[in-house]
C-alpha cells in the first residue's frame, strides 16, 4: 500500500488560501481554475463549515479526479463525525468533481467509543429523515448505495465515520482518505478496505492501495511508524514491505526512467525512430522494454499524483520525464502492431491514458492505423506519404502474416510450417543486413501472395486437387506420413486426400467436432478404405501404424477446417 501524509488549511487566511490553491491547481486550464474559484466560494459562504474541512473536500476531489476518475475504481473516506461527514458530502456537490455518498448509522446511534452524541444534532437528523424518505428503511439505504460502491457506476465515493471501516469488503475501494483520529485495531481494519485484490473479468489495473491521511495518524514512516502502538505486533519489515510512501515510491522514477533508457544505448542518433524500432524486432528485447515502461508509467504515475513530488521536482526534469513517457509508450503501441503482437491493452489502461492526456503534449502522441496487409493500395499510400519507412511495412507485413499462419496452422500445417520458414529467413536475412529495405519488402509481399492464394510453385499441388482446399490440406498430411514410410508417391497421396475429404464431408454436420460417435465413424470409414486401397487394391504392405497417423493427422486438421 502506498501512505502520503497531507496538510490542509486551519484558518481562514486568503494569501494562505490562494498559495494553497495555486499548488493544487497547478495543472489545469485558466477556466478551471475561475470555475474552481467560484465553487470554493461558495464553499466557504456555507455557514457552519470549517476551512479544514471545505481544504480537505477540495484536495480529496482534486486527487481523486487526477488519477482514479473513469477508471471503475472508487475511494472511501473517513470523518470525525456523522455532522461532518454530512458537511463534506454538501462540499463535494457545491465542487461538482466527483460523486459521493455518505454511509452513517441512525442519529441516536454511537458508531465508536470516541463517537459524540448527535441524536439531537439538527443537521444529523435531518440527514437522516431525508435517506429513510428516499430509501425506505435503513437496510435498503445501506444496501443500495453499498451495491452502487461495489459497481463500476455512482457513487465514487463513500463517507464513512465508523461505518464500513471493518468488515467491508469492496475490491475497487482503492484509496482510503484519514479525515478522522483512527488507532489500533480500527486502523489497520480501515487500511485492510483498500489493500483488497480487484481481479474481475474487465477490472481496471490496482496496483497499489492508497492511503491518504489528513491526520496524521501515520506521520513517519520510518521508526515512528514501527513504534505506533497500533503496529507493535509487526516488524519493521513487515511495515516497511506492506506500508509505502508514496514519496519512496516517487523516488524510484529517476532509476526507472534510466533502466528504461538503458535499452537503447547502443543507438547514436536519438531522433531515429526506426532504429528503435528495429532494436525492438529481437522478442527478447522488447519483453524488457514493455517491463522497463510499465514500471517506468506506475511508479512516475504515483509520482504525480503527489503534490510534494512535483513541487519539489525540477520542472525541465518532469517535462523531459512527461515526454519520455508519450513518446515510449508510442513506440509501444507502434511495434506491437509492427511485430504483430496479441496486446494486452490493459497495459493502455485509463489510467495511464489520462495520465498522458493530462501530461503529455498533443505532438507526442501518434495516432496508429492498422495496416490491411493485403491491400496493396494502401500500403503504396503509405510508401508515398513516407509515413512509415519500407522495413516498417515489411516487418508489419511479415510478422501478422507469420500471426496468421499460426493462428491457421492446424489447417494445413504442412503447407504453413514451410512458408512460416520462408518469412523467418527472409526476416533475418533482412536484420542480419544482407538485404535492402526495398528486397524486403518485395520478397515478404510475394511470400504473403503465395500463402494468400496457397501458391507453392516449387512443390506444387496436383491440378486434381486445385478447387478442394480441404483435399489439399489432407494430401500434404498423407504425403508426408507416406514419405516417411519410403512411399514417395504424390498420386497416391492425393488419392488419399480426395477420398478423407469425401468421407470426412459425408459426416459433417453441427458440432461433430465434438461427438466422440461422429468422430469414431469418419475414423472406421478412413482405415476400411486404407486398408483396402494400400493393402488390398495397390497390394502395399505399409504398417498399420503409419495408417493410423494419417488418419489421427487428418482429423486433427478437419475439426478446425471443416468445424460446424
Amino acid at each position: 500500500m502506498l501512505y502520503e501524509g497531507r496538510e490542509v488549511l486551519t484558518d481562514v487566511d486568503e494569501a494562505q488560501i490562494d498559495r494553497w490553491f495555486e499548488v493544487h491547481t497547478r495543472n489545469l486550464t485558466k477556466k478551471q481554475i475561475a470555475d474552481l474559484k467560484r465553487k470554493m466560494s461558495r464553499a466557504r459562504e456555507i455557514e457552519g463549515i470549517e476551512s479544514r474541512l471545505q481544504s480537505i473536500a477540495f484536495d480529496v476531489g482534486q486527487h481523486y479526479a487526477k488519477n482514479f476518475k473513469g477508471t471503475g475504481l472508487k475511494g472511501q473516506i473517513a470523518a470525525s463525525s456523522k455532522r461532518a461527514a454530512i458537511q463534506l458530502k454538501k462540499l463535494f456537490d457545491t465542487f461538482d468533481v466527483v460523486s459521493t455518498e455518505v454511509i452513517i448509522s441512525p442519529p441516536e446511534m454511537r458508531e465508536s467509543d470516541d463517537e459524540v452524541d448527535e441524536s439531537d444534532d439538527d443537521l444529523v437528523r435531518a440527514f437522516w429523515r431525508k435517506m429513510i424518505a428516499r430509501y425506505g428503511s435503513e437496510e435498503d439505504y445501506n444496501r443500495t448505495i453499498v451495491e452502487g460502491f461495489k459497481g463500476p457506476g455512482d457513487p465514487e465515493i463513500i463517507i464513512v465515520v465508523s461505518k464500513l471501516l471493518t468488515g467491508f469488503d469492496a475490491p475497487r475501494n482503492t484509496v482510503l482518505y484519514i479525515a478522522r483520529h483512527l488507532q489500533e485495531h480500527g486502523l489497520l481494519q480501515a487500511i485492510a478496505r483498500v489493500n483488497r485484490v480487484f481481479d474481475e473479468d474487465g477490472s481496471p489495473e490496482k496496483p497499489f492501495g492508497y492511503i491518504i491521511d489528513y491526520n496524521g495518524v501515520l506521520k513517519d514512516l520510518g521508526q515512528a511508524l514501527a513504534s505506533y502502538d497500533a503496529l507493535q505486533s509487526f516488524t519493521e519489515e513487515d511495515i516497511a514491505q506492506t506500508v509505502v510512501s508514496i514519496r519512496m515510491e516517487a523516488n524510484k522514477v529517476p532509476d526507472a526512467h534510466a533502466a528504461l533508457l538503458d535499452i537503447f544505448k547502443s543507438i547514436s542518433n536519438t531522433f531515429d525512430p526506426e532504429a528503435y524500432a528495429r532494436l525492438l524486432a529481437d522478442e527478447e528485447i522488447r519483453n524488457d522494454f514493455y517491463v522497463r515502461l510499465s514500471s517506468f508509467s506506475q511508479t512516475f504515475t504515483v509520482a504525480l499524483a503527489s503534490p510534494s513530488f512535483v513541487e519539489t521536482t525540477k520542472p525541465e526534469l518532469l517535462n523531459r520525464w512527461k515526454q519520455d513517457l508519450g513518446r515510449f509508450t508510442a513506440l509501444r503501441a507502434a511495434v506491437s502492431l509492427r511485430y504483430a503482437e496479441r496486446v494486452d491493452w490493459k497495459t493502455y489502461e485509463n489510467r495511464i491514458r489520462q495520465l498522458l492526456d493530462k501530461h503529455v503534449v498533443a505532438k507526442d502522441v501518434v495516432t496508429l492505423v492498422e495496416l490491411n496487409i493485403f491491400d496493396d493500395v494502401a500500403i503504396e499510400t503509405r510508401r508515398a506519404d513516407k509515413a512509415e519507412t519500407d522495413a516498417s511495412i515489411a516487418d508489419t507485413i511479415a510478422h501478422r502474416l507469420t500471426r496468421s499462419i499460426e493462428e491457421k496452422w492446424d489447417e494445413d500445417p504442412i503447407f504453413f510450417e514451410k512458408f512460416s520458414k520462408l518469412i523467418r529467413d527472409v526476416i533475418t536475412e533482412f536484420h542480419n543486413g544482407r538485404m535492402s529495405e526495398v528486397a524486403y519488402l518485395a520478397k515478404i509481399r510475394d511470400l504473403r501472395d503465395k500463402v494468400q492464394h496457397r501458391e507453392d510453385t516449387t512443390d506444387p499441388t496436383p491440378p486434381r486437387l486445385r478447387y478442394d482446399s480441404h483435399a489439399q490440406a489432407f494430401w500434404g498430411l498423407a504425403r508426408r506420413n507416406l514419405d516417411k514410410a519410403g512411399v514417395s508417391d504424390p498420386e497416391l497421396a492425393a488419392d488419399i486426400a480426395i477420398e478423407v475429404s469425401k468421407i470426412v464431408q459425408s459426416h459433417r454436420k453441427i458440432g461433430w467436432q465434438n461427438d466422440r460417435d461422429i468422430e469414431n465413424q469418419i475414423r472406421n470409414d478412413i482405415d476400411d478404405f486404407l486398408f483396402e486401397e494400400l493393402r488390398g487394391r495397390r497390394q502395399n504392405p505399409i504398417d498399420p501404424a503409419v495408417m493410423d497417423t494419417i488418419v489421427d493427422d487428418v482429423l486433427a486438421s478437419a475439426r478446425v477446417r471443416l468445424a460446424q
